[in-house]
């Protein structure tokens, strides 16, 4: 999927669009569940390997019952370790062609529907401080009032971005940094320090993923909150960095540790730690979707999620989702809500 701005960039990267995968399995009655997920090289995934993995999976589930996913899943996890991203897919899918079955929305296998909505918070990619400032001014005026700031780890100019954002947006406007591991301790804890007159709510990944005791050094030091993505790639890695109590708050990527049935542990586990926990679905309206039932049967989601990316991605091949004044409905159809294009 291309992205409505090819120069999209931040700290780690950049590129003109989003590739992955749509998964179908389908079913003898004529259901089809749908799954997507993705690769990305800082989370230590690529697109050849979850192909490989998805290919070799393939061949063990045909035949299978769709309603035995805890024998299923174990039959995976004994021929693969690891490839969560695959996993991922096939749990989607599979929770959406039970609950298809079923005549069920997602959320319904899931717990059980907490809330209708949640507030959609968008990503700022870097760029010089105006253009920053001015693209957030956009998403404001479209609805959106959680704004998450990329930045690149240059503190003065990341200052700058910061500032300028804040000055357009007004007071009123919730405001994120991500800086995607880009600083050390020393100078993350100066810099966000140096961030709190500009309102900034929380820190997602201020350090290298690996680096834990950084990241807690800076958990420790500043005031807003601190957030992990990058080194929360699984559940284990959640349950150690809660246990330890590394950070204050978990991105949750559904991708990431292996698809719905996982988060809804990972998501336990946070609500034991106290630890907030929110949500994190960047490519298509079926991650998106399927993340939304995610949100809608967690009580201790706690802040907004980002689950609206698909509004900059263009040629998304699903359609049946789509933000509305900065928030995002859970989808009330059969299945996790969303189709194929025809």
């Amino acid at each position: 999927m291309p992205k409505d701005d090819p120069e999209w960039r931040f700290a780690l990267g950049a590129s003109p669009e989003i590739r992955g995968f749509i998964i179908k399995v389908s079913a003898d009655s004529g259901l089809v569940g749908l799954g997507y997920t993705s690769g990305a090289s800082h989370m230590g995934s690529s697109l050849g390997g979850i192909r490989a993995a998805l290919e070799e999976y393939t061949e063990l589930l045909k035949g299978q019952d769709p309603f035995d996913t805890e024998r299923l899943f174990g039959i995976l996890d004994d021929t693969l370790s690891g490839n969560n991203e695959a996993k991922a897919a096939i749990d989607m899918a599979l929770y959406d062609l039970r609950a298809k079955a079923l005549d069920l929305p997602v959320y319904a296998l899931l717990g059980g529907k907490v809330r209708e909505e949640i507030s959609v918070i968008r990503l700022l990619a870097i760029k010089e401080p105006l253009q920053m400032a001015m693209n957030a001014l956009r998403l404001v005026e479209q609805g959106y009032s959680y704004i998450k700031i990329k930045l690149e780890g240059e503190p003065a100019k990341d200052l700058d971005r910061v500032k300028e954002i804040r000055r357009a947006v007004g007071d009123s406007i919730h405001l994120t940094i991500d800086a995607n591991q880009s600083y050390t301790p020393k100078v993350a804890i100066d810099t966000l320090k140096r961030m709190y007159q500009y309102g900034i709510e929380s820190a997602e990944q201020p350090v290298r993923a690996n680096d834990w005791q950084g990241l807690a050094a800076v958990t420790q030091a500043v005031d807003c909150l601190v957030e992990a993505h990058e080194s929360a790639r699984t559940v284990e890695d959640i349950f150690r960095l809660v246990k330890d109590r590394v950070i204050d708050s978990i991105n949750l990527s559904i991708v990431n540790v292996g698809g719905l049935r996982n988060a809804k542990v990972a998501a336990a586990i946070c609500k034991l730690g106290n630890v907030s926990c929110r949500v994190q679905g960047i490519g298509s309206r079926i991650l998106s979707a399927a993340s939304m039932h995610f949100v809608a049967s967690t009580l201790n989601i706690s802040y907004a999620c980002e689950v609206g990316e698909f509004s900059r991605f263009l040629n998304d091949p699903a359609e049946g989702l789509e933000v509305d004044h900065g928030k995002l409905k859970v989808p009330s159809l059969p299945g996790i809500g969303v189709s194929l294009r025809s």
